[in-house]
């Protein structure tokens, strides 16, 4: 084998030249002109852009020094000639610089019919030198998951995940890069992912109290298939299961990136991660196997007595009484929540794509949670007892502020709200001073503020109960100066004061969406007064209030917003404006005012479509024509997030 060297970091390999497309009769001449040298490989998928929180790895993400790869065939997609035509080409990362040919007995060149027509590539890896891969000889493979172990254990971390991660690659349209030096192949993960989530709740008496310690552990799927086949023409990659009959199983303990758990007093989540052979459809079908998903994990309780003494050790076991599909290539998620109090275990299932974040994809996950009492007791950051795992939202960690999910608040890893008590925490983190400028905040849950709509609340005299009252976000003196990212999330049933008290020139709030609205006692249900930027919110049903649905006064920015109700007060959407509306609607009445008017006064600028009936404004001209103000006015502010409305029959505008 000759190899040749460049000035990149890859050591090319295979020289020659490339030959022209023949005629049908196989007629070709040579293109001296025209070289494939050598191979570039990748590993398809991305784990940081699912979500901001921080990734992790699970299997292989990249290649690392004598990594191999096989390739089964390469030919000519179209018309391939036999004599061009190779199998069993295998490469090795050499010293993690470049790919180059293995030594063996291999043809010395490999030729290629020409460097335009698109090749079929079909090949897979070998990750580690002791693996048992066995050609079946008729174009298909069998390998065995954990090869020479009866049980699979990835609690050590990613390394030996790493090594079983099989990566395939089928290919039809392999072309030759710039010029012909080099050719782009991407392998595909095969195998299936698979991420544990346990929930264990009502297990303290109080945030303080020492089983606060408890610790999930031991995490075992039960009787996973080993042996597995895969066939070489296959576009999806499959990995093709055996029968019961040739199959062996073993068990496979998962591995735990954070062995604390995350969460605080009553309620922690540990989240396992592991890969498995894929057992989707056809495999239940091909096997006639319906037997549940089994596993079991281990519950350490610390004696609330004794801290120092030994722990209380249980195992739970359970399974999942829906058949589980684990896909090739494609990760699965299982959600037990276990309830210490009753010991009953709840189970549900996802879907998701290969790389895993420490938490679900939330912005996918239509979760909920609710206010049971406003007055309820949280942590805010400069409390001695808001630590990682008795605060409510906030702690210091050092130097950091950090959410509860580890979080720091940057643009990449926003802090996390996802419960009612975690939005009064917040709350009350502004009006004791905290601005958070230059911090990002995203919401992942919708927010139900009370247990009963307003009106049912208010209408019955004889339950003697109030609604709810909000306190806001902030103060007139404190208000809010960060990114709030609302992610198209709902706070329900809003009854006292505006989500925030006032938003200060530094201040964004973007998709936000605010329903079941009762009376506000100032102006505007999202703030008394915004002197920043709004973008993308919707205020929804009837809203009474001093003035404006959105926002009392506006010296700021207001765009792509909308209100699909009555204002019952002066304004639409705006009580006084000396600011900025753009591409933004009113679809509803305004007491004391223009009904589907933007503002009740104004000195600033307002560009939005004029709207005279709630029919008119379900036009898909009037969607049209907010979609060009906004265009025209993103042209000169293209640092703003774009958003734009989106026309449904018989329906209003929805921001997308």
């Amino acid at each position: 084998m000759k190899v040749f060297k460049n000035n990149s970091i890859w050591l090319l390999l295979s020289i020659m030249a490339l030959l022209t497309a023949c005629s049908r009769e196989n007629r070709f001449s040579f293109r001296k002109d025209l070289e494939i040298r050598g191979i570039q490989v990748s590993i398809s998928g991305d784990a940081t852009t699912r979500a901001a929180a921080p990734a992790v790895e699970v299997g292989r993400t990249e290649f690392a020094a004598n990594d191999k790869i096989v390739f089964t065939t390469i030919k000519r997609t179209t018309e391939p000639l036999a004599e061009f035509t190779y199998s069993g080409i295998r490469y090795y990362y050499y010293e993690a610089l470049s790919w180059e040919r293995e030594e063996g007995d291999l043809p010395e060149k490999i030729y290629w019919t020409d460097g335009a027509s698109p090749h079929t590539f079909i090949g897979y890896s070998l990750p580690m030198a002791a693996y048992h891969w066995i050609d079946n000889g008729d174009g298909t493979f069998a390998g065995e998951l954990g090869y020479g172990q009866t049980e699979l254990d990835y609690t050590p971390g990613n390394s030996a995940m790493k090594q079983e991660d099989l990566l395939l690659n089928y290919d039809t349209e392999t072309v030759a890069e710039t010029g012909g030096l080099s050719t782009k192949v991407t392998m595909y993960h095969a195998m299936s992912n698979v991420c544990v989530i346990v929930n264990i709740k009502d297990f303290a008496a109080s945030t303080s109290a020492v089983d606060t310690r408890v610790r999930v552990s031991n995490l075992v799927l039960h009787n996973q298939p080993a042996k597995y086949t895969w066939g070489g023409d296959s576009r999806n990659l499959k990995v093709l299961n055996l029968s019961n009959a040739e199959q062996v199983t073993k068990d496979v303990r998962m591995w735990c990136k954070n062995a604390a758990g995350e969460g605080n007093a009553q309620s922690k989540t540990f989240t396992f991660y592991g890969i498995t052979t894929p057992q989707d459809e056809l495999f239940h079908a091909i096997n006639g196997n319906d037997a549940p998903l089994a596993f079991s994990f281990t519950v350490t309780y610390p004696d609330p007595l004794n801290p120092d003494g030994d722990p209380l050790v249980k195992t739970y076991s359970g399974a999942f009484s829906q058949t589980v599909n684990l896909h090739s290539g494609m990760a699965t998620t299982l959600n037990i929540s276990l309830n210490h109090k009753d010991e009953e275990m709840f189970m549900g299932v996802e879907y998701n794509d290969w790389n895993y974040v420490s938490t679900p994809n939330l912005g996918e996950l239509r979760k909920k949670s609710t206010f049971m009492d406003i007055n309820s007791p949280v942590t805010t950051h400069d409390m001695p007892t808001a630590t990682a795992d008795d605060a409510t939202w906030l702690y210091r960690d050092g130097d950091v502020i950090k959410d509860i999910y580890g979080n720091d608040g940057s643009e990449l890893y926003p802090y996390r709200i996802s419960s009612a008590l975690q939005l009064l925490s917040f709350a009350k983190e502004v009006t004791g001073g905290m601005t958070f400028q230059g911090k990002y905040i995203r919401q992942d849950a919708d927010i139900t503020m009370q247990a009963a709509s307003t009106k049912t609340i208010l209408e019955d005299s004889e339950s003697g109960v109030s609604p709810v009252s909000w306190i806001g976000i902030g103060d007139a003196v404190h208000p809010f100066e960060g990114t709030y990212q609302g992610d198209n999330r709902y706070l329900n049933r809003l009854y006292g004061k505006p989500v925030f008290a006032k938003l200060g020139e530094h201040a964004v709030v973007t998709q936000l969406q605010i329903t079941a609205i009762g009376t506000i006692s100032g102006g505007g249900a999202l703030t008394d007064a915004n002197a920043g930027i709004i973008g993308g919110c919707r205020i929804a049903d009837d809203v009474t209030t001093s003035a404006g649905a959105i926002t009392g006064t506006n010296s700021g920015v207001i765009y792509a917003c909308c209100h699909t109700g009555i204002t019952h007060g002066t304004g639409g959407l705006v009580g006084t404006n000396t600011g900025t509306i753009v591409g933004c609607y009113q679809a509803g009445e305004v007491d004391g005012g223009t009904d589907y008017s933007i503002s009740a006064t104004n000195s600033g600028v307002i560009d939005c479509p004029e709207a005279t009936s709630q029919f008119a404004i379900q036009q898909e001209s009037f969607c049209q024509s907010l979609n060009q103000k906004l265009q025209s006015w993103y042209d000169a502010h293209s640092d703003y997030a774009q958003f734009t409305f989106i026309h449904y029959t018989a329906s209003y505008p929805s921001v997308r």
